[in-house]
């Protein structure tokens, strides 16, 4: 399988879902870096959610850092972390019954019978554990750089939250980073609240949006043509399980607009540089212009839900209905929020160590 991302910055995932551990290594991270364990803790809780928006299976999530910090300092050599799994060697599923919009057939079809889809062995959420502590540690870095990444829930079905401001300030950066519902409208997040809450009364599932904001970025930042900031942002969001659509700015509601109406035309601005508007969300042709950069993620519902389902038995050799087992998540936008977070955070320090170089970031 490949689960090695990174052109500058590096990171390999291993493990799966319901073996001893999870975990990761990272490479070229600068050397001489503080470990800010508090921000990574609250991070790590932020991806097991609340009881609203969680499912049953709680791990401690615990990291234990193998390799790369010394005395609480990166040292410049490869940082591997691991997570142990309590509930190694559970089996939650019936192999030869795929689960409808799981990759249990797929991964199949790829890897033959060993492949390993227990809680989606590899595949699964569980990897993205890992990838919460390696961006949080990115986004630290970022932050030293005067460059920082928030996310919030712009939708959830038809509930949406009101979209970045123009002029994004720290404060709200701060409260979207420490929110287990991060929403900008109070009110919306009540909503949001209310109607997970009655999709998990039917046994349904309910999809979702979440726009990340990077400010800070000067401008200059991307290599077109397959390694521009797009491309990499994109390419490892597209790594989280459940992502089905990433945009910039935008995005797919440029095919409904004119050019007249959406071009952004450059000014100055305290004597610096900037867009009147940010319709292309800080990026043109993938290197950034000094806006803030805006990203939609797109995922999709929960595929296990406690509705009985219809899917082929492989055994059997006919359809069956299917209840999948478990209290499972009604909306993963609440957890996958830091998530999406962290990923681009390595994706924005990835290009960034790219363009300053790593003796120099």
């Amino acid at each position: 399988m490949s689960s090695i991302w990174g052109k500058t910055l590096k990171i390999s995932l291993f493990g799966e879902a319901h073996g001893p551990i999870v975990g990761g290594t990272l490479h070229n991270f600068p050397a001489g870096i503080p470990l800010n364990m508090d921000r990574i803790k609250l991070a790590l809780k932020l991806r097991q959610g609340n009881a609203n928006f969680t499912h049953a299976r709680k791990e401690e999530d615990r990291p234990k850092i193998l390799s790369g910090i010394s005395r609480g300092i990166t040292n410049g050599a490869p940082i591997t972390v691991i997570f142990t799994n309590k509930d190694d060697g559970v089996i939650d599923f019936n192999a030869e019954i795929p689960r409808p919009s799981c990759a249990d057939y797929v991964a199949e079809m790829r890897y033959g019978k060993n492949v390993d889809t227990n809680g989606g062995g590899h595949m699964g959420g569980r990897l993205t554990l890992p990838l919460v502590f390696f961006g949080t540690m990115a986004l630290d870095f970022l932050s030293r750089k005067g460059i920082e990444a928030a996310s919030h829930i712009k939708a959830i079905g038809d509930t949406l939250d009101e979209p970045f401001p123009t002029e994004i300030d720290k404060a709200l950066i701060d409260r979207l980073n420490s929110s287990t519902l991060a929403t900008i409208s109070p009110e919306v997040r009540k909503k949001m609240v209310s109607l997970i809450s009655s999709i998990k009364a039917v046994g349904d599932s309910i999809g979702g949006i979440i726009e990340s904001a990077v400010i800070g970025l000067p401008p200059g930042i991307g290599s077109p043509v397959f390694e521009n900031l797009e491309s990499r942002i994109s390419s490892i969001l597209f790594a989280i399980p459940a992502v089905k659509g990433v945009s910039f700015g935008h995005g797919f509601d440029f095919a409904h607009s004119r050019g007249s109406s959406v071009n952004d035309t450059f000014i100055q601005k305290d004597g610096k540089v900037v867009t009147q508007t940010n319709f292309n969300g800080g990026l043109n042709r993938g290197i950034t212009n000094g806006m803030p950069v805006l990203i939609n993620t797109v995922l999709k519902p929960t595929p296990s839900i406690s509705q009985p389902q219809r899917t082929w038995d492989f055994e059997a050799n006919k359809i069956v209905d299917l209840t999948v087992k478990g209290n499972h998540m009604p909306c993963l936008a609440p957890r996958a929020n830091i998530v999406v977070t962290s990923a681009v955070a390595i994706a924005v320090m990835d290009a960034y160590i790219e363009a300053f170089g790593y003796k120099n970031s």
